[in-house]
């Protein structure tokens, strides 16, 4: 954003008062007491769960306490299997981020609280925050950690919260080559004696083969005679060599099949990568590799016997003998698996021995669930890492049924794993883990499993079950992960999935103790499990959804915007301005080579792009403007978001406006990948010379003629949205351009002001001058933070929201990402609304476990486990349940059936409603995941009543053990009421 004269003005403050933050989810008398509103407009699991994490943080709920001078920041909302939701946040102590003060809010999918995890107790309220070493030299210090040194980014003071106390520290980050091998280090250096506090490495290695998955079929991009190894339906998945570019050629055949091929390593990585994103969708409700829609890149080619994770990408190398790439699907999975661990919950990968032997086995034990989901001929399931590899001829590199059998690494945990090698520290994990899905004696051909403790004998309960247990789990992940936090984990997990009389909460404990780490304290209780039929007190609520629609017939699908995703163009943004003179300025290198990835990006995604040369207005030797259309919709009715690529010559830009620019250009991608049918037809603009006057923009609007103005109905801005002590500005809020920006914010629980620092200084301004309606965000740039405005947005007050705005200090340090995510994901929100196709859908199809705010009668329905003949396959459930505009009738049947259920399942429903053309109606498969429509809404002027049964012939692929649910929704909005008073499965 330019700079412009600052004017005062004065905000008004609306005061909220306090709310309760948590009601008991069972009272005395066994009813259910939920929290709810009857006006409250639907809301989705996560807008739920964030709302509740929220009130329990500012409460100091559970072990969520912290000090007079600290708060926490929600960093994200995370969904896992059985529709539980995980919200993480980070600590800030009197303005400074405490690193190591992160905790994790875990709800229901109704929004009630179910536990928290903390990384460490309330910071220290006499730490001296005045740093006696200077940045520079904790940089020359933390630069020791490597032998040699490729690039760093400016240290920033932090406290560094531990087991051995609170200290002021500098937080350096340095990249290049520790012990032969690349490295980028966090390294923390105490601020007054200049000592190294920690330090953590995001390059996490594992070794693989050149294992070939055989002929396979790879999703890629392109047509006609030009193809490139990019997966447009997986954000972020693309595999190409070690210049980070996707391979590309003229047909969409890929790889000789040969051991020495970089492309056929290509195909073993893409499809391996391919295939573990849809496992982590289908068996566990997980989406993508960060849990909120993102993936990564492979690059194959590697010169290191060796395959690693670099935290952005992962690189994969050869075999001893260089004759195999090592691309085996264990090992790319493993690679993978160390992204799922450092995006899961509120802390990254940790430092210390112990937490990285976590996350290698977390690698491994993703790698054998990889290939238990693909069960591929050429490579069969099995529990050992990267046994095609034989580095030196002693096969497999780790053995989870027996982790000695390899290198002797231990078999169960000691107080020595703190000390011990990250690869072998994974032994008492990887052990649990198979004991848990397999057990001691599993037989058909897997190896038995020996114990260090307990039982001489334990039954496994199957590799996808121990998955699901593992995953919501690790969800909970602090930066002060350890042995005993992931056993209160996992048995929390398996409560909440199975219940606390489950075998499968007796198995987690079980298989715990055998690799001798003890119960603990707070660890919830499974009691025995009993065959007999239990009745079970259920009440009788109706929650309130907000489905999502399949993207083809509507809106509703909006996508989540991947934080990381914006975060890894940032950092592209801040390589191109480090290797062009320190910035990104619209005359220098810098600001073309901008211009270049974000053309690449788009032209790979499908979109029709177009280099605008300013010709006149411009400063002299400006780059182009960059135009990006996304075929489809009414070309007479354009939707237009925009943000400039350039930089000031004092920096590289990052906050303003790489944020701006890498958020949009992740927007377009994501809406690349989604492919909705369009409506209006949408139009991205990147603009040049924006910090000369606004000149590139300016000169956009001049050269469209009055017709083509016209057709652009309205265009937001995004400028400066991930300032570090930044709030929520919409331009022009009070307009109906700012409509649907509003709404979402207002969604999760976030207000909003007016951009008045903003006015006139940023493009928007160019199109409203030329009468085109405009609005977009804005997190403020130098004015200074209100002690209101801390009060509403977190914060520190009489601070200014950017103080490295116009200065070499904006770095991809300078980012807040909670407000960056909110940024993406509102414009998303505005554009999906306004643009992508919004005729009433014949077959909407939720994607969320729908248990939202649930509206509780005071009635409660005994539900008993039936009590079926053997053999018999139909479930019935006789609760009733309202059917009503503002409450929809959700009722659960569980099945005792075994095995798989049979396609197509019979439901039968009796449903009281004097429109049944009104009602939709899905059905939600044990374990959650998608909605299968069951039947369609019609909209149209009959209404016949619904009285009778009606039977219904699904398509599903589950399990048939477990819950299912009925959905029965009122599309219509007239008031009209009914019931839903039986349903039944037959599986």
């Amino acid at each position: 954003m330019r700079r412009k004269a600052l004017i005062a003005v004065t905000a008004s403050v609306a005061t909220i008062a306090a709310t309760a933050l948590y009601t008991s989810p069972v009272s005395a008398a066994g009813q259910a007491v939920l929290e709810n509103s009857s006006n409250a407009a639907p809301a989705d699991p996560k807008s739920l769960a964030a709302k509740a994490a929220d009130k329990a943080i500012a409460t100091g709920f559970g072990k969520l306490r912290k000090g007079p001078e600290e708060t926490y920041e929600r960093t994200g909302v995370t969904s896992g299997a059985g529709g539980m939701q995980y919200v993480s946040y980070a600590r800030t102590y009197k303005g400074l981020p405490v690193v190591g003060g992160d905790a994790v809010v875990v709800t229901d999918a109704a929004g009630q609280v179910t536990d928290t995890a903390v990384a460490t107790g309330p910071t220290t309220d006499d730490i001296a925050l005045t740093p006696k070493i200077t940045a520079k030299k904790a940089l020359t210090v933390a630069k020791t950690r490597l032998s040699r040194v490729d690039d760093s980014q400016e240290p920033k003071l932090v406290v560094r919260a531990g087991e051995k106390g609170d200290r002021l520290a500098w937080e350096a980050v340095v990249s290049g080559i520790a012990d032969r091998k690349p490295s980028i280090q966090h390294v923390f250096v105490d601020a007054l004696d200049g000592s190294i506090v920690d330090a953590y490495d995001l390059v996490r290695y594992g070794t693989g083969n050149g294992f070939y998955n055989g002929q396979v079929t790879i999703t890629t991009s392109g047509s006609g005679s030009s193809y490139t190894m990019r997966d447009t339906t997986r954000s972020g998945l693309a595999c190409g060599g070690q210049n980070g570019s996707p391979y590309t050629k003229s047909s969409d055949s890929w790889g000789n099949g040969q051991g020495t091929n970089l492309e056929a390593a290509c195909v073993d990585s893409l499809w391996a990568a391919q295939k573990e994103w849809d496992m982590l969708r289908d068996w566990f409700g997980y989406n993508g590799f960060n849990g909120r829609g993102g993936g990564f890149p492979a690059r194959v080619g590697l010169n290191d016997v060796n395959a690693f994770w670099n935290g952005s990408y992962t690189n994969f190398g050869h075999n001893q003998a260089n004759s195999q790439q090592a691309t085996s699907m264990d090992v790319v999975g493993h690679e993978y698996g160390h992204a799922i661990f450092q995006f899961a919950g509120s802390g990254s990968s940790g430092s210390g021995n112990e937490i990285g032997g976590l996350n290698e086995s977390t690698g491994d034990i993703f790698g054998a669930l990889l290939e238990n989901y693909a069960n591929n001929p050429n490579d069969p399931p099995d529990y050992t890492v990267g046994e095609e590899v034989n580095l030196v001829g002693r096969g497999p590199i780790r053995n989870m049924a027996q982790p000695s059998l390899v290198n002797n690494d231990p078999n169960c945990y000691s107080s020595s794993i703190p000390n011990t090698e990250v690869h072998a520290a994974a032994g008492p994990q990887n052990h649990w883990f198979y004991l848990l899905a397999e057990g001691t004696n599993p037989g058909g051909g897997k190896p038995n499993s020996p114990v260090c403790a307990g039982p001489s004998s334990l039954t496994g309960i199957g590799i996808q079950k121990a998955g699901k247990i593992y995953l919501n789990g690790l969800l909970r992940k602090t930066s002060t992960w350890r042995h005993a936090n992931v056993r209160v984990a996992t048995v929390a997990a398996a409560v909440e999935l199975y219940g606390n009389a489950s075998v499968e909460c007796a198995a987690v404990k079980a298989a715990w103790t055998a690799v001798s780490v003890p119960a603990q304290s707070g660890e919830a209780t499974c009691t025995t499990p009993t065959a007999s039929p239990t009745p079970t007190v259920t009440p009788t609520v109706t929650p309130t959804v907000t489905p999502t629609v399949t993207p083809t017939t509507g809106p509703g699908d909006i996508p989540d915007i991947s934080v990381a995703n914006v975060k890894s163009h940032l950092q592209q943004f801040q390589s191109i301005a480090s290797s062009n003179g320190g910035n990104r300025r619209s005359t220098g290198a810098g600001y073309t080579a901008s211009v270049t990835y974000v053309e690449n990006k788009l032209r790979a995604a499908g979109y029709t792009v177009t280099r605008q040369n300013c010709t006149s207005g411009c400063t002299g030797g400006a780059g182009p403007n960059l135009i990006a259309d996304w075929p489809g919709g009414d070309t007479n009715q354009v939707i237009m978001a925009g943000a400039h690529l350039d930089s000031v010559s004092a920096g590289p830009g990052i906050n303003d406006n790489a944020s701006g620019s890498g958020m949009l250009l992740e927007v377009a991608l994501t809406l690349a990948a989604k492919n909705p049918t369009m409506n209006k037809h949408v139009r991205f603009g990147w603009w040049t010379d924006e910090e000369q006057g606004l000149l590139g923009s300016k000169f956009y609007v001049n050269s469209l003629g009055s017709t083509e103005r016209s057709k652009i109905k309205q265009y937001l801005n995004f400028d400066m949205v991930g300032s570090p002590n930044g709030g929520y500005f919409i331009n022009n809020i009070n307009t109906a351009a700012a409509t649907d920006l509003k709404a979402f914010y207002t969604s999760i629980g976030v207000q909003t002001e007016e951009n008045v620092e903003g006015a006139n200084r940023s493009d928007d301004a160019s199109f409203r001058n030329a009468g085109i309606a405009t609005s977009g965000v804005a997190a403020g740039a130098s004015a200074t933070k209100t002690s209101a405005q801390a009060t509403k947005w977190g914060g520190t007050a009489g601070r200014a929201y950017d103080s490295c705005y116009h200065s070499a200090c904006d770095t991809t340090t300078n980012i807040n990402d909670t407000i960056l995510d909110r940024a993406g994901d509102a414009t998303a929100y505005a554009i999906w609304k306004a643009a992508v196709g919004s005729s009433p859908s014949p077959s909407p199809t939720p994607t969320v476990t729908p248990t939202s705010t649930p509206t509780v009668t005071p009635t409660v329905t005994p539900t008993v486990t039936p009590t079926n003949p053997p053999g018999d396959r139909t479930f019935t459930s006789t609760s009733s349940y309202p059917v009503t505009d503002t409450t929809y009738a959700f009722s659960p049947v569980t099945s005792t059936a075994s095995g798989q259920a049979n396609s197509p399942v019979r439901i039968s429903a009796t449903v009281n409603h004097p429109c049944g053309e009104s009602l939709s109606v899905w059905l939600l498969a044990p374990g959650g995941g998608e909605f299968i429509p069951v039947k369609q809404s019609e909209f149209g002027s009959a209404c016949t009543p619904w009285s009778q049964a009606q039977t219904f012939d699904v398509p599903v692929s589950a399990n048939a053990t477990g819950t299912w649910y009925l959905l029965v929704m009122d599309n219509r909005q007239d008031g009209v009421t009914g019931t839903l008073t039986s349903w039944s499965i037959t599986v």
